[in-house]
């Protein structure tokens, strides 16, 4: 590791606190030259309780996990009032990756959608310099993501410790998550769901608006074989209808849409 204080990195699994961690974890982002970040619980372990409240500036009354973030508080709040959570690229491209990714490389692909390009722009509005994603899959199919930023740099000032850091950050990353899941609490047993593969990937199909037969055409199977699965998913978190189905199993952290 290159200029990283080791004992806040060894501090990290004696943290008593979320707070502690967040202090640490600010410390050691600064020792790499970054100024801020953001660690974000996209999809919580299956079977764990991660605290999770209601933004006052939630026009919908969304559920947002428990985050850690020095990211500047006119952001946040505008993030969480707009309901950015929905369509954050860097959640969409942490699902798909193990590596970290920088954001602007992120905004110089060619499928994100108007919505998302508009959340990168009006994040540098925000004062939000060029950053980068680090994604955490974590145990019980868990997805976590740690964001860094740099202040008053440009994007080629950036890529230059971005490159040099990026192994530290992906270490960092590992030990605060750990960290964060050994102060979250088990779930009771009985309350814990086990979807299949099968399940989620109908459930999360009908979340972006498909139909049983257009799910099977995607899938390679019958629209009565996407019927049975849905059924089951159904019937396993406790509910009457696929769309309850699909609410809860995103606020469950089963699928993300």
């Amino acid at each position: 590791m290159t200029g990283l204080p080791i004992d806040q990195v060894d501090a990290l699994s004696r943290a008593k606190t979320t707070d502690e961690i967040g202090c640490l974890l600010q410390s050691l982002i600064e020792a790499l030259g970054f100024a801020a970040y953001s660690y974000v619980h996209v999809r919580p372990p299956l079977g764990k309780r991660i605290r999770s409240f209601v933004p006052a500036e939630s026009p919908n009354g969304r559920v947002v996990h428990e985050f850690l973030a020095t990211f500047p508080d006119p952001w946040i709040g505008h993030y969480l009032a707009r309901g950015y959570g929905d369509i954050d690229p860097t959640f969409h491209a942490a699902t798909g990756t193990t590596l970290p990714f920088d954001w602007p490389t992120l905004s110089g692909r060619g499928d994100l959608s108007s919505g998302q390009r508009r959340l990168l722009d009006e994040a540098g509005d925000f004062g939000l310099g060029p950053g980068a994603t680090v994604p955490i899959h974590g145990p019980e199919s868990g997805l976590s993501t740690l964001n860094i930023t740099v202040a008053g740099q440009g994007e080629r000032a950036f890529e230059a410790t971005y490159r040099q850091s990026r192994h530290d950050l992906v270490w960092i990353a590992a030990q605060v998550h750990e960290a964060f899941l050994r102060l979250s609490q088990d779930g009771p047993e009985e309350q814990r769901v086990r979807l299949t593969d099968r399940e989620r990937d109908c459930l999360l199909w009908t979340a972006r608006g498909k139909t049983a037969w257009e799910v099977g055409q995607i899938l390679s199977i019958s629209e009565e074989t996407v019927l049975f699965h849905l059924k089951n998913g159904t019937r396993k978190l406790g509910v009457f209808s696929k769309h309850h189905a699909v609410v809860k199993a995103v606020m469950g952290g089963h699928i993300l849409p």
